[in-house]
């Protein structure tokens, strides 16, 4: 397995992360005029890893199982994006959305439509954040609803080539704080040329 400290650095880190904070500042207002309160979304931590090491690094108890959407972009970098919760922190989301006034029964039902909007927003903003600061054109496919094995989702066989920015985030709706994971799922290529993007705007 490569050895993934040199892909991107702490400064390099850093800079990313606080390009994506710009992304996460939109989302937060496009979700807060949509459940009609105010959103408050961080992204404290990002760190890169190797793929398979996604699932035990998400929880002191991984989740078995995951909500989400997955989000896939081309252009000049491409890979994955993806929006994580557990099975749990998902129906406290999509209550904290949708009002308590939904029965339990019709929340779950609700529960995949309500997700993926909640996906779109925000994986299209830190996509959107990335393209406009580098000036690139990113190009995206339609979002897909997850409800997946965690372990299933991030195996791979045999690829040291396939390594996973990987955002914790905390979400506060309705005096709730609800922690999700963003995720962007990249071969060394296209890391390697954020890196660069990154230089460049750092002038380095």
């Amino acid at each position: 397995m490569n050895d993934n400290s040199d892909i991107l650095n702490e400064i390099q880190l850093d800079a990313l992360g606080e390009l994506l904070n710009i992304g996460m500042g939109s989302a937060a207002a496009s979700l807060s005029t949509m459940v009609q309160q105010e959103v408050l979304l961080t992204v404290p931590v990002i760190r890169i890893i190797h793929q398979n090491d996604v699932p035990k690094q998400l929880d002191d108890v991984p989740p078995q199982k995951v909500c989400g959407v997955k989000q896939t972009f081309r252009g000049n970098f491409s890979g994955d994006a993806l929006l994580l919760f557990s099975e749990e922190k998902s129906l406290s989301l999509v209550r904290a959305v949708l009002g308590d006034s939904i029965p339990l029964e019709e929340l779950g039902e609700m529960e995949e439509e309500a997700i993926t909007e909640i996906g779109n927003i925000i994986l299209n903003a830190c996509l959107s954040s990335l393209a406009n600061i580098f000036k690139e054109h990113l190009d995206s496919e339609i979002p897909q609803y997850l409800n997946e094995d965690i372990e299933q989702l991030f195996n791979v066989d045999n690829d040291d080539d396939c390594f996973v920015l990987l955002l914790r985030m905390s979400f506060s709706i309705a005096k709730q704080d609800i922690t999700g994971y963003v995720t962007f799922i990249m071969d060394l290529e296209s890391i390697a040329k954020i890196r660069t993007q990154i230089n460049n705007m750092l002038g380095m």
